[in-house]
């Protein structure tokens, strides 16, 4: 989860825009860069049953090992139809996506022409780029149709938020080399092999651009090997540096030994049921973590985070925590954490929601207060950013229900009169507690009353409907308002 308002955008651009002049780029890696056009369908999250409109969208891509074009997940999201323009060749070519990883923002195309990429150099993968060296980037930025390369400097590596699923943090390294609108997905190469993959730039910061380097691209070709994406293990975890001597000392620390104090567990993470609140991080896989929650990669140090990063779902991570006075040695299984869907963007998949007599149900998550506008966090119902961002902080066992809302009211005579009808969370139902979207939807058409009671959040406010009526009025509302189907579930 992420409070904080974040200022990167990524670089793919409409294909009405044009991509700029060529460079005079190394012929090699020229040919392995593809231009990619994404004829693009976003659903409709505040009528959720649309389809949503259409779009094309631009950005670039590179040939790697397997017949395959590696490029930003960002660029081929929700695509309904997918053109390749290999360099120097005017026609577009199918493509298909392979798999995607949104938690790392890439990507694996494969043409459906077989023989496509015959003759065409898969680009070799290298390693992480020293600070303060250059770097060339590759790809289609706006201005025109040719492929363009430009040189930077390699001037910051950390871990970033990666911005197209925005909950997500990963290793990013920083160069001032152009990294534009339509570069998205483009290799970006040192000594003739890929160092990164560009992908996003910060809006606030001139020639400031970001991609993403070969440790993670590696972590996504391992785990995309079996042709399935699983994702990033999270030890969904909270943590508070000890950089206070007093704060060591209480934490029963000897002199000399580092760690991070563990203040918040996710339910359902990979933490959970093995650490405590209280307990001192001490090691991750035999590593030492400082006391500001960094660890040594290199020359660089790093929030310890890049330690989980470096490993599968499935596999075992060693800690040594102190814990109670006493310091032990556990093992745990690390998988993902199902909770960071709501506090994700959404791609490639439908809107979920229940409409009844006209009122639109939907799961409370980043998309629902997204329908607020750009800026959400200050124009969303305070109720809501509270209860998606800042309650499970204070209270973890929330992360285990389904917030539900009632997003907006279809209006007709049978339900015009309600006072409470739009973006207002929902708590009960005909005396049932709402835990998830398939309890409201039981919760209404098992009831045999003759009245339907909505109780929601915050203020003791109340709705009723008259049952008989708003079962006699459903299809007329569903009819009237063009909505195809009346649940995604």
């Amino acid at each position: 989860m992420r409070s904080r308002t974040v200022f990167f955008v990524l670089v793919a651009t409409s294909v009405w825009l044009a991509a700029a002049a060529p460079r005079g780029a190394a012929p090699a890696i020229e040919r392995s860069v593809v231009r990619i056009v994404n004829h693009a369908q976003r659903p409709n999250w505040y009528s959720p049953w649309s389809p949503g409109s259409t779009q094309w969208l631009t950005g670039s891509g590179f040939v790697v090992e397997g017949g395959m074009i590696m490029t930003n997940a960002h660029v081929v999201s929700d695509a309904r139809f997918l053109a390749l323009y290999l360099y120097g060749d005017p026609n577009p070519h199918e493509g298909r996506v392979v798999v995607e990883g949104h938690d790392c923002d890439l990507a694996l195309i494969r043409p459906v022409e077989p023989n496509l990429l015959d003759g065409v150099p898969a680009l070799p993968i290298g390693g992480l780029p020293p600070l303060r060296s250059m770097v060339e980037t590759y790809g289609y930025p706006s201005g025109g149709d040719q492929i363009s390369s430009t040189q930077g400097v390699v001037s910051r590596i950390d871990r970033q938020i990666y911005t197209h699923s925005a909950a997500d943090q990963h290793l990013a390294v920083q160069t001032d080399a152009a990294i534009n609108p339509g570069n998205s997905g483009g290799p970006v190469v040192q000594e003739g092999r890929i160092v990164g993959v560009a992908f996003q730039n910060n809006k606030q910061l001139e020639s400031v651009g970001f991609f993403i380097p070969t440790e993670v691209i590696r972590h996504f070709l391992a785990d995309a090997k079996d042709g399935t994406y699983d994702g990033y293990p999270d030890l969904a975890i909270r943590t508070s540096t000890l950089e206070n001597r007093a704060a060591r000392r209480l934490a029963g620390m000897k002199e000399g030994e580092s760690g991070v104090r563990v203040d918040w567990i996710a339910p359902g993470g990979s933490a959970d049921g093995s650490l405590r609140t209280g307990d001192v991080l001490l090691r991750i896989g035999g590593e030492p973590i400082a006391n500001d929650g960094s660890v040594a990669s290199g020359d660089l140090r790093l929030p310890f985070g890049l330690l989980v990063d470096r490993h599968q779902i499935g596999e075992p991570l060693a800690l040594r925590i102190l814990r109670d006075g006493a310091r032990k040695d556990l093992s745990i299984p690390l998988k993902t954490y199902p909770g960071n869907v709501r506090w994700s963007n959404q791609y490639d998949r439908r809107p979920r929601y229940y409409v009844y007599a006209g009122l639109v149900f939907v799961p409370l998550d980043r998309e629902m207060v997204k329908t607020f506008g750009d800026d959400w966090m200050s124009n969303a119902d305070s109720e809501l950013v509270y209860e998606l961002l800042f309650r499970p902080q204070e209270d973890p066992a929330i992360l285990k229900k389904e917030r539900i809302v009632l997003l907006r009211r279809l209006d007709h005579p049978v339900n015009v009169n309600i006072a409470f009808f739009r973006n207002i969370l929902v708590d009960r139902v005909n005396d049932r507690s709402i835990e998830s979207l398939q309890d409201l939807v039981r919760a209404i058409e098992e009831n045999q009353g003759p009245y339907h009671m909505f109780e929601f959040a915050y203020f003791g406010r109340v709705a009723v409907l008259d049952r008989a009526a708003a079962d006699k009025a459903n299809a007329e509302i569903l009819r009237d308002y063009a909505v195809p189907k009346d649940r995604n579930l």
